[in-house]
């Protein structure tokens, strides 16, 4: 069983960030994708080693706390928040206010792992993610970090990307086939090159590390917000700008 749970941080200008927590089951996945690349890697390690006599010892020595601890370090923080277990099951580490992981935190999450592994097969871990809000690790505590996936949305008729009305997969949740309400969006105020940024944004946000959109996201919305007027801001950022997008296509 997977267990997860939504989370909604508070952000500036009254734009909240919703984000959907990784369960037990999810990261349980990860880490076991991560842990057999890891042992691949040290067979590599091993076999190459063997090949240097005396020298080989201190190559292996350094390869092992290499592939132990830089691996997770250097991929979460360099790779968006994931690992390659992390990128197959669809999950991210971002700090807990969502914005993207640094270098330090993810150093603290990984090293602290040591902990969460007592007395062993994860034991002080999975107990923290069970009874944390949060579903965090001691090493998420730490460093002021949660593991998350995103927002799954459903497939209903919308705006998409392609501004304009579209029927099936991919269309956003929440925003209704020429709502009446419409009438009442005011973005006379943002100027051309706004409008294109929210376009841009939504056309290649796919594309995008999940962290850094979300983060992206939230940074335009907030840009954005003092200059539209009756737009809702239930949904969180990329639903706003949605709806910007949507409006100024039917001005």
């Amino acid at each position: 069983m997977d267990l997860e749970d939504k989370v909604t941080l508070a952000g500036a200008e009254g734009i909240d960030l919703d984000l959907v927590l990784a369960g037990i089951g999810s990261r349980g996945a990860a880490l076991m994708l991560d842990s057999v690349v890891q042992f691949v890697a040290l067979i590599v390690l091993g076999f190459v080693s063997a090949q240097f006599e005396n020298a080989g010892v201190a190559l292996l020595a350094i390869g092992i706390f290499g592939i132990v601890f830089g691996y997770s370090i250097l991929m979460e923080a360099f790779a968006g928040g994931r690992t390659i277990g992390k990128m197959a099951v669809g999950i991210a580490v971002v700090r807990a206010d969502g914005t993207p992981v640094t270098f330090l935190a993810a150093t603290i999450r990984n090293v602290v792992r040591v902990i969460d592994l007592l007395p062993g097969v994860y034991t002080v871990g999975l107990i923290s993610l069970l009874v944390t809000k949060r579903c965090q690790r001691l090493g998420d505590l730490a460093a002021g970090t949660i593991v998350v996936r995103p927002v799954r949305r459903t497939a209903q008729v919308g705006y998409d990307a392609g501004f304009g009305m579209q029927r099936g997969v991919g269309a956003p949740s929440g925003v209704p086939q020429a709502p009446p309400e419409i009438a009442t969006w005011d973005t006379s105020a943002l100027s051309l090159d706004e409008v294109a940024a929210v376009r841009a944004f939504l056309s290649r946000r796919h594309q995008v590390a999940f962290a850094h959109r979300a983060q992206i996201a939230q940074t335009l919305a907030q840009q954005l917000l003092p200059k539209v007027a009756g737009i809702p801001l239930d949904g969180g950022p990329e639903l706003f700008l949605e709806r910007i997008a949507y409006a100024r296509a039917f001005r």
